[in-house]
């Protein structure tokens, strides 16, 4: 009990430093009613695991995201195969949600390009760049979620948004990731995305992560659910063979983005 009360505590500090960049220690105390000596002893855990930088009076956020448009630079050819890959799955009438991310970004592009068998579609997003690739540009209906900016993702996030999400019901989930592993499961560079992406899992008949070979192997902070808990998994051909072993062990479909390997 003790160390799952240690690890909410330091959920909620990176919670608020990821909404604030920075915290006193006195305001953390205070707003989840602990002692000052508590605060920085968790300040100096997550110091230590390189979450956060230690500064007089309190802490800093260590910016673990990359970028939005360095992102879009990273793995570019394989995010495009796994976007192009996962439109397959898209039928007339279906009830889609894209994630925020690069690898949406690609799969929202192929869908502009056109889907001559999809007549019908609704598409919800809380990806901003997302919506924008698409409104215009297609004939199925588009909801962007609203909500506060995370301008690291371009996206919505937020109380507005879970409630929003909360109202709806989807049949696939195209869901991003920073990272995946076995044992560490499907994680997320920041807390505030992770929140909504389980919150669109919780409204989904299906999950499907589109998620390029090159973040296997990786655990980001934040965890979204554990490994075998999505349906499908969208990849390229990069994929290592203890990943390919893993998601055959866990009960998860492999759909290669190139044809099978």
């Amino acid at each position: 009990m003790a160390d799952y009360l240690a690890d909410h505590r330091l959920e909620l500090i990176m919670s608020e430093l990821s909404a604030r960049g920075e915290c006193r220690t006195r305001q953390l105390a205070e707003k989840f009613q602990l002692s000052e000596m508590t605060v920085r002893r968790d300040l100096a855990e997550l110091e230590a695991r390189g979450l956060l930088r230690r500064v007089h009076g309190g802490a800093v956020m260590l910016n673990r995201d990359v970028e939005y448009a360095q992102r879009l630079e990273l793995g570019h050819l394989e995010k495009q195969l796994v976007g192009r890959a996962a439109t397959r799955l898209l039928k007339s009438g279906q009830t889609i949600y894209l994630d925020a991310g690069t690898t949406s970004l690609e799969m929202a592009r192929a869908i502009a390009q056109g889907l001559p068998q999809v007549t019908h579609l609704h598409i919800a997003t809380h990806g901003i760049s997302i919506a924008t690739e698409l409104a215009g540009r297609t004939p199925y209906q588009l909801q962007l979620i609203g909500g506060e900016v995370y301008q690291n993702a371009l996206s919505t996030v937020g109380p507005v948004a879970l409630a929003r999400i909360g109202e709806l019901n989807f049949d696939l989930f195209f869901m991003g990731a920073g990272g995946v592993d076995a044992d560490a499961g499907w994680t997320n560079s920041n807390h505030v995305e992770a929140v909504v992406k389980r919150a669109v899992i919780a409204r989904s008949k299906s999950v499907v992560t589109i998620c390029d070979s090159a973040k296997w192997g990786q655990a980001s902070f934040a965890p979204i659910v554990p490994f075998g808990e999505v349906t499908r998994w969208i990849v390229d051909r990069g994929l290592a063979r203890e990943g390919i072993e893993a998601a055959r062990a866990a009960g998860i479909t492999l759909t290669w983005a190139e044809g099978p390997p």
